[in-house]
């Protein structure tokens, strides 16, 4: 956990979507809050399939063959955005190279 609390803006495909409250880290994953701006919602649904799909089957032991496929679709439909985050405290920029939200959650490696 940060000594401090961390602040980032997300961006997807170029544009400011929200705000990310950073949590911890755990080696090259990072873990935090997201508080979503008006932006959000043209990308809202996709990551509200991926969610529903990450819980959908939470009882099996695993995933039947079509939720599985539609869950890797929505994951391939995520990692084509170009997600970014910028720290306005240090003026820096860091590319993600995956990205997840969930409700209020997110979390990412860069």
């Amino acid at each position: 956990m940060p000594a401090r609390e961390t602040y980032a803006d997300l961006y997807l495909n170029g544009q400011p979507v929200g705000r990310v409250r950073v949590k911890h880290a755990n080696h090259s994953w990072h873990f935090g809050e997201f508080e979503p701006d008006e932006r959000f919602t043209q990308f809202a649904a996709l990551f509200g399939r991926w969610s529903l799909l990450m819980h959908a089957d939470e009882d099996a032991d695993r995933l039947t063959t079509a939720a599985s496929e539609e869950l890797r679709q929505a994951e391939m439909e995520i990692d084509r955005l170009h997600a970014k985050l910028y720290f306005p405290e240090t003026d820096r920029w860091t590319t993600l190279e995956q990205l997840n939200i969930d409700g209020d959650l997110i979390d990412w490696k860069s």
